[in-house]
Formats: structure tokens, C-alpha cells, sequence
């Protein structure tokens, strides 16, 4: 069984580096500019850029559980080695995704719609089957931790964006943050390998 502590870290350190990817909140920021959005205005639209994300990404996480529970009869066992496989499956996806990403010539992801920037993560669904191991409760805290991270970091970078720094964090390049993703899943991944009763 994986410590709740330690699901509870990876999801919020996943939402966290997640949504300071440029293609979630590139395209607020030049919207708002644009349209002259109130501050208000501008933070509660980021509030429902990591809000939806966070809850689309849930719902999948949730959609997978329910459908491995249909066809393996509630052997969590099996669902925890699918669990790991799917670690490696995203976290490979996320290091290959960032290599591709690193050999586009024309990038300008101000051109990207904000619908984008809330389409699902689905580094959280094996958190989510490591997670159906305990009791539902623990399963939702650690959503909300999910929750609360894709919020709390967007709206970061959105105030960030307005200071020196952020004006930095737009230089940033994408598939950094694919990489440190895809290795912190890849480094979970082989850490149940290795260790089973972890």
C-alpha cells in the first residue's frame, strides 16, 4: 500500500508543476490584456482554468476507477500493477511530449484558446488507483489537494506574470515542466517497482 502521504505530495506537486506549463495561463494573460480585464475578472476566470482542469481530470481518474472495478470485480491488487504501468505509460508520454515540443520551430502559445488550458491531466488517474486502496474520504482529500494546487499555482503565475518574474516565467519552456513531470512519474513508478510493500 502507497503512503496517503506521500499520493497526497505527488498530486500536488503534479497540479503544481502542471499548471505553470505557458498553455494554461499564456492565454488568459493576453486575453485580459486585450479585453481589459478587471483583476477580479482575471483571477476568477484562473479560478476556473485550475478548477475545471482539476475537476475534468478528477472525473476521468474517477471514470477509469469505475470501469476497473467493473471488468477486474474490485481486485485493487490488479488495478495497483495497472496503477504503476500507467505511471510509466504518462510519465514516458510526458518526457517524449516534451522532446517533441522541444523541436517545434513555430511555437506561439499566445495562440493558443483558453479551452486548452483546462483539458484533463491524466498523470492523476494512477495516483487516483493507488489511491482506491483506502477508504473514499482519503481518495477525496487527495482531489482536493489536487484542487487546491491547480488553483493556487495558476492564479501564482497569473499575479506572477504581472511582476518581473513572471515576465520570465513566459520565456519558460514548455517541455521543462513535461520533463520534470514525466520523471517524477517515472521515479514513482520505479520506486513501487522496487519496493512493493511501500
Amino acid at each position: 500500500m502507497i503512503p496517503l502521504d506521500f499520493l497526497f505530495l505527488l498530486a500536488v506537486l503534479i497540479a503544481f508543476f502542471h499548471m505553470l506549463a505557458p498553455d494554461h495561463w499564456i492565454p488568459l494573460t493576453s486575453l485580459s490584456a486585450k479585453r481589459g480585464y478587471s483583476t477580479p475578472k482575471k483571477y476568477g476566470i484562473a479560478t476556473l482554468i485550475g478548477g475545471g482542469h482539476a475537476t475534468i481530470s478528477g472525473a476521468l481518474g474517477l471514470l477509469f476507477l469505475f470501469l476497473g472495478f467493473t471488468f477486474l470485480k474490485n481486485d485493487v491488487n490488479e488495478l495497483i500493477y495497472i496503477s504503476i504501468a500507467l505511471l510509466l505509460i504518462v510519465g514516458l508520454y510526458f518526457i517524449i511530449n516534451g522532446y517533441g515540443e522541444s523541436k517545434e520551430t513555430n511555437r506561439n502559445v499566445e495562440n493558443s484558446i483558453i479551452a486548452v488550458s483546462v483539458f484533463p491531466d491524466f498523470a492523476i488517474i494512477p495516483i487516483m488507483v493507488s489511491a482506491s486502496e483506502y477508504t473514499l474520504p482519503y481518495g477525496f482529500l487527495i482531489f482536493i489537494g489536487f484542487l487546491i494546487s491547480s488553483i493556487l499555482s495558476i492564479n501564482a503565475i497569473i499575479y506572477l506574470n504581472s511582476k518581473t518574474i513572471g515576465k520570465r516565467m513566459s520565456e519558460m519552456k514548455p517541455e521543462n515542466l513535461d520533463y520534470v513531470i514525466g520523471f517524477l512519474l517515472l521515479a514513482t513508478a520505479l520506486i513501487l517497482l522496487a519496493f512493493p510493500s511501500f
